[in-house]
């Protein structure tokens, strides 16, 4: 997330943003990320094969960093509130080479927009240094006052993870396992203890990976446990505002095979990915 690339020559840098203006039309025509389809959207009598490569010279060393798009997404979809942020990961895989993304989106107007990322060196879950990292990346852009609430699903919870968000002064709504000990019982016992007839249990100022936290406890609509926990706001919207987190999922589905077909490049250098 770190890398940025210098360009010292007014020309070199000319042609560089007409090319990423040209990329950015294309995809916006073609709604997909692979370069043969966006060769196929670029003005001119150029041979397809040859926008191709020089779509492939761009990834392959282009002057753009992160921190900048990050900070320009948010210029323009400004908000006088404080921000809500989502974090998850999504992953796939070429032959046995993983592509595991850990994503921090920002909503927007009920949209998940994606803000900043870490392409993870392994497949599987992320580590408490990782997104902790993360979270700094983006508190070098706004203020942690800024920051309404960061939504997040089971895997990232932890007792470090939590402590690390109230050192930084950002508030946390997160799903819980039901190994989960709150107030030194699991979750799964408080979930036992349900009457069969109830819909839910809520309650305020629970120990939860040592912070204070509203919980609340209730069904999917498959009748699965859901057990929601965090630090911000009344115990009786927790629920509800929690939703917004399936956002992310939606942003997922509209990068990927469902949308944008990220997968469908067979790119795994993460250097490629990450541009």
């Amino acid at each position: 997330m770190t890398r940025c690339f210098a360009a010292h020559f007014p020309e070199y840098r000319k042609n560089q943003v007409e090319l990423l203006a040209l990329v950015v039309f294309a995809l916006l025509q073609a709604k997909d990320v692979r370069h043969a389809a966006l060769a196929a959207r670029f003005p001119g009598d150029a041979q397809t094969d040859s926008v191709i490569r020089r779509l492939e010279r761009f990834f392959d060393q282009h002057p753009l960093c992160p921190a900048d798009v990050a900070r320009l997404v948010l210029l323009l979809l400004p908000d006088p509130r404080p921000r809500e942020f989502i974090l998850d990961r999504t992953n796939w895989k070429l032959g046995q080479q993983d592509v595991n993304v850990l994503l921090l989106a920002v909503m927007w107007r009920d949209v998940a927009v994606p803000l900043l990322f870490e392409l993870l060196p392994h497949g599987g879950s992320s580590d408490t240094r990782t997104r902790l990292r993360l979270l700094d990346d983006a508190l070098t852009l706004l203020s942690a006052a800024q920051v309404r609430v960061l939504y997040a699903d089971r895997e990232f919870i932890g007792q470090d993870w939590s402590a690390g968000l109230v050192e930084r002064g950002i508030p946390l709504c997160v799903r819980l396992r039901l190994d989960t000990l709150i107030d030194d019982w699991r979750a799964d016992d408080w979930w036992a203890r349900l009457r069969p007839e109830a819909t839910g249990l809520w309650c305020e100022d629970l120990l939860v990976y040592g912070q204070p936290m509203n919980v609340v406890l209730t069904k999917t609509p498959d009748g699965e446990a859901l057990i929601i926990a965090s630090n911000t706001g009344s115990v009786m919207t927790i629920q509800a505002r929690y939703r917004r987190r399936f956002r992310i999922e939606c942003l997922f589905r509209a990068l990927k095979t469902k949308g944008f077909n990220l997968e469908n490049t067979h790119m795994t250098l993460h250097d490629h990915v990450e541009r």
